[in-house]
């Protein structure tokens, strides 16, 4: 009896062990899998798309705190609007479901519209402190009274920036090694030209040329070039907004009026091809026009590759 008894629960262990040894072998292959094709997905550049991780982390860089709560917000709305959008063009469920990419696309187009207001406060951040650090300069001469008399001027994250490396230079390092870091962070050449000018004023004397001001003054013309040519662009954007409203609405406004000839068109091949391409094309005119009017033909001349 005692024997049977023990074969028994010998024979359940073993049968659990088997069990959360498979379980294991399961997890460890799926996950393999799953790296595998998110693998295939970053080689094909739409993981971006897909990723709220990657989202939330890039976001982050641009002070931009989306939260997993908030991307699924964004992406239950924008996966609505998608479906709502798509099922009134093509009157048709299946058609319908691809209105879920909206969604999954919305947070990322969110973060290209986040990134260049940040790009902007940056430069416009740059240029007060390039501008006021000129200006300090030839009242102390002493680029660390300077640069400290600056300081409540400036706002996040630059002023961040700017008081770790004065806190480096402070500590014995010249202002070309230890503002090294503010310069690798933002690349742009006439920050670096700058504290390059900086660092020899330092060790030679005052800034009798007011070549600080010339350079900080170069890099405000440059920013205001880059203002002109977007409020240049900007009556263009607003008419392509007008235009691709009309086209959103089109087939709503014929739904309206002509609801079984719209159901008709919509049902046939032509039908189908023909809305499929008005969608297509004015997605591509949208980021050809969102792409001219942030675009930066001074990029190449400021930035250190």
């Amino acid at each position: 009896m005692i024997a049977a008894i023990y074969y028994v629960i010998n024979a359940n262990l073993d049968s659990i062990q088997n069990k959360k040894k498979n379980a294991l072998k399961y997890v460890l292959n799926n996950k393999s899998k799953d790296s595998k094709f998110i693998a295939y997905l970053k080689k094909k550049g739409l993981y971006k798309w897909i990723s709220p991780n990657q989202i939330i982390h890039e976001g982050k860089e641009f002070n931009w705190n989306l939260t997993i709560k908030d991307y699924s917000m964004l992406l239950i709305v924008g996966s609505l609007i998608g479906v709502i959008i798509f099922y009134g063009f093509f009157i048709s469920v299946n058609f319908a479901v691809f209105g879920v990419i909206v969604g999954l696309v919305l947070p990322r187009i969110m973060m290209f519209y986040k990134k260049k207001r940040y790009e902007l406060y940056v430069e416009e951040q740059l240029m007060l402190y390039l501008n006021s650090l000129a200006n300090a300069m030839s009242a102390y001469e002493n680029p660390s009274f300077a640069i400290k008399s600056i300081l409540p001027l400036m706002q996040s994250p630059i002023k961040e920036d700017v008081e770790n490396c004065l806190i480096v230079h402070l500590e014995g390092t010249s202002i070309k090694e230890s503002f090294e870091p503010l310069i690798n962070k933002y690349k742009y050449k006439n920050l670096k030209l700058f504290h390059d000018m900086l660092d020899l004023i330092s060790k030679t004397g005052k800034d009798e040329d007011g070549l600080l001001m010339r350079i900080a003054d170069e890099f405000q013309q440059k920013k205001i070039y880059k203002a002109k040519l977007k409020a240049g662009m900007e009556p263009k954007r607003s008419s392509f907004k007008k235009i691709a409203i009309m086209t959103a609405s089109f087939p709503f406004m014929f739904l309206a009026v002509t609801a079984d000839d719209y159901i008709a068109f919509a049902g046939t091949p032509t039908g189908k091809i023909i809305l499929t391409l008005m969608i297509l094309v004015n997605i591509i005119c949208a980021v050809k026009v969102e792409q001219h009017s942030f675009y930066d033909p001074t990029e190449g001349i400021n930035k250190i590759s």
